[in-house]
């Protein structure tokens, strides 16, 4: 009797989508930072740290401002998360922040057992080069309504608020634990989410593009010009610009200058570098021109955008 012949599996061949080979490359540590309820009359202004924060609202409701943008408010419900891609100042009230509101401390109104309202913060540490690009060519934050989070990223903000209000024996390891899974998936939203994407976030899904954007984020100081740009992602110059185009509704020089304000952006809120020296890195000749560039690009100086974020 001849054996039985059994086959093996082939192994795939497949190429990983380029959002899979994203996802795949990321590295970071998120950390249970903060989780309370809150009695009425409260707010905070938050201070400024090396990492990103993800803010899940557990119960009620409240409000997050910037200083300086307290146009833009943002009413957060509950099961609502907001991703903050770089640590920056902002306001969390019980109630729209104005110009009058004083910071007041934690102790000042942290009611831990209190269940009308409630949030959960987490501290995300950025742990590879790719992963620091990535959020730092993200908006400043992203709101994601209750409503609006697509795959299993409900159901883990769902199981987040439910140890939060339970409040049995281990749930703050639980809650935290879960972060980490957290933030991939609203990662995997964002950047599969055609509706969330535009810009540099839309060109980290295409490969040609993403070589040079990664490229510029390393050397911001570097003499770009449309060519290097277009002989990194292997394309002539013309198809280039028709990709930048197609693909981020931008022109290559925009392309550039965003990443260079970008970057410009970053050192001057964490980092006490000169003008003069943020300049050389981000590709002027002068603070003089530099000043210039900014201004035109965020109205403020950068001056004046530094000492709204110290």
């Amino acid at each position: 009797m001849l054996p039985t012949m059994t086959k093996t599996p082939a192994l795939s061949t497949e190429t990983p989508e380029p959002l899979e080979q994203l996802l795949a490359q990321l590295a970071f540590g998120s950390e249970l930072h903060f989780e309370s309820g809150f009695c009425d009359y409260w707010n905070l202004l938050t201070t400024k740290s090396s990492k990103a924060a993800l803010h899940v609202v557990t119960q009620g409701q409240l409000w997050m401002a910037i200083p300086g943008r307290l146009q833009e408010q943002v009413l957060l419900e509950a099961g609502d998360a907001i991703f903050f891609s770089h640590s920056f100042r902002h306001w969390l009230s019980d109630e729209p922040v104005d110009e009058h509101t004083s910071e007041v401390d934690f102790a000042n109104f942290c009611v831990p057992d209190h269940v009308e309202r409630g949030l959960v913060c987490y501290d995300i540490a950025v742990e590879s080069p790719l992963t620091a690009n990535l959020f730092q060519v993200m908006p400043d934050y992203i709101h994601l309504p209750a409503n609006q989070q697509s795959g299993r990223l409900s159901p883990l903000i769902q199981l987040i608020r439910q140890e939060a209000q339970a409040r049995q024996p281990g749930y703050q390891a639980a809650i935290s634990r879960l972060s980490d899974v957290v933030v991939l998936h609203l990662l995997r939203q964002v950047l599969s989410d055609d509706s969330m994407q535009q810009g540099l976030l839309a060109a980290l899904k295409d490969p040609a593009l993403r070589r040079v954007v990664l490229a510029i984020m390393d050397e911001p100081g570097a003499d770009w010009t449309v060519e290097t740009m277009a002989a990194l992602a292997f394309l002539s110059k013309s198809a280039f610009a028709e990709r930048c185009h197609k693909v981020m509704a931008m022109t290559a020089k925009s392309l550039l200058d965003e990443l260079r304000l970008q970057r410009a952006r970053y050192l001057l809120i964490h980092s006490e570098l000169s003008l003069e020296l943020i300049a050389e890195q981000t590709g002027y000749q002068s603070a003089t021109a530099f000043i210039r560039f900014f201004k035109q690009h965020e109205t403020l100086s950068p001056g004046e955008f530094r000492t709204l974020h110290a």
